[in-house]
């Protein structure tokens, strides 16, 4: 009974991990991989199609002007920022400007 109630609970942790999951996107032109240092954390990647780059982990929900910045140092100003948990800084928002000041 203790094998059972272990695994019951093992499964429902890594299901809260799972759904602990976000994803991130910005706007971009870049195409290719990204790697870039995250505040307090590890190394992500950013996966950038010409469009879009988009990254997913569970890092939380909130955007991070660090985070950003360390994305746009690599692939240049970005016209969005946002998170599958519904945060937003588009191009009228004085974080997305703050974050694009770091731009090459």
């Amino acid at each position: 009974m203790k094998r059972i109630l272990l695994c019951c609970g093992l499964l429902l942790g890594a299901h809260q991990a799972f759904a602990a999951q976000t994803t991130w996107s910005a706007g971009s032109s870049y195409k290719g991989t990204v790697t870039v240092p995250i505040e307090s954390g590890p190394n992500v990647v950013w996966k950038c199609n010409g469009k879009a780059c988009s990254m997913s982990g569970p890092w939380g929900d909130d955007l991070s002007l660090d985070s950003c910045q360390s994305l746009v140092m690599r692939v240049g100003k970005i016209s969005y920022y946002k998170n599958s948990a519904g945060k937003m800084w588009d191009s009228k928002s004085p974080e997305l400007a703050a974050c694009n000041k770091v731009a090459r």
